[in-house]
């Protein structure tokens, strides 16, 4: 009997290299997406079935990519903490799914799984316990990221709705663990505090979560989440107190010693990102990334708990797990 086939989009980033590593533990076939042949690649190679070559901007390479597919697991997006809404984060984050929806209607894909995100998630207290709406609303929304993923996760919605795709949405937190070859912002933090080279940190609070259990909730829902509906995957809330400190023990450092307060570095946060920008580099902290350490983080997960099951690990686990891997590769 033929295997169905599963393909995986941003295949080379850790959401998506933990998907396809997932997906192969369970013995399935899949078919990682990537845009540029790199070490990346080569490691996906080892990995998964098949490695292909598309771009989201290219919708004759989608087509190619999603042919014969069963599932898509749509993981590629530009994940930033620029302020505005820029033209390379509009079109890959919204003018791209448009492509992957399109891709997946023309294959007769029985099932788009897409990656959306906890900030697209519209609140107005710091109180609230927050659930999944059925639509978000990018205009009341802030952050080039935050404004482009909602308007994505519409045209998914849309699509189920007039167009008879067959979706569900994931919306994780911030993402901690292992398999990150491209570092992030987040990532950078943490291999710079495991090498000693972060002398002060940012107050603040965020809910995390371990890449394999986003992974994971995401092929869970594949099979069991409902058509149309929207799932958080988030974590646990940390302190930023709390993680540099659980960072540096498990990398045999001192902890950095100096916080600083928010309300300081706001001072100088939209300076420092043009800065950043103009020199061509990505800015270590803007308003919007400062605003998250600030907003509401209450999550509920009590809509993949009961649909799947979901029980995040514990966060320290997934921070020691992402130093060792760090150190190894």
């Amino acid at each position: 009997m033929e295997k169905k086939i599963n393909v995986v989009t941003g295949a080379s980033g850790r959401l998506g290299f933990c998907v396809v590593h997932e997906l192969k533990a369970r013995g399935e076939y899949v078919r990682a997406l990537v845009r540029t042949d790199d070490f990346v690649a080569e490691k996906l190679r080892a990995l998964a079935d098949e490695v292909v070559f598309g771009d989201l901007l290219k919708p004759d390479s989608l087509e190619a990519a999603f042919a014969g597919a069963d599932k898509v697991y749509h993981i590629a997006g530009i994940v930033t903490i620029e302020t505005k809404l820029t033209k390379d984060i509009e079109d890959v984050n919204v003018t791209g799914v448009k492509n992957v929806i399109d891709a997946c209607l023309k294959n007769r894909v029985r099932r788009l799984m897409h990656c959306a995100s906890v900030h697209i998630i519209h609140f107005t207290n710091k109180t609230d316990v927050l659930t999944e709406p059925s639509y978000y609303e990018p205009e009341k929304l802030e952050g080039g990221y935050t404004v482009s993923k909602a308007r994505g996760a519409n045209l998914v919605l849309d699509a189920v709705r007039e167009r008879g795709l067959d979706a569900v949405l994931g919306l994780p937190s911030g993402i901690l663990g292992p398999y990150e070859y491209r570092i992030s912002n987040l990532g950078q933090m943490v291999k710079d505090v495991s090498e000693g080279r972060l002398p002060v940190y940012i107050s603040g609070n965020y809910d995390y979560v371990d890449v394999r259990d986003v992974a994971n909730g995401f092929i869970d829902l594949s099979g069991k989440g409902v058509k149309g509906e929207s799932y958080l995957l988030t974590g646990h809330v940390m302190s930023s107190e709390e993680m540099v400190r659980i960072v540096a023990k498990h990398a045999g450092v001192r902890p950095p010693r100096i916080r600083l307060p928010m309300g300081l570095v706001a001072l100088f946060a939209t300076a420092a990102e043009r800065s950043y920008l103009k020199m061509g580099k990505k800015p270590l902290f803007t308003p919007f990334a400062l605003q998250v350490l600030r907003d509401n983080c209450n999550f509920s997960r009590e809509k993949a708990r009961a649909a799947i099951g979901y029980n995040p690990r514990p966060l320290e686990q997934s921070l020691a797990d992402e130093v060792e891997f760090l150190k190894r590769n």
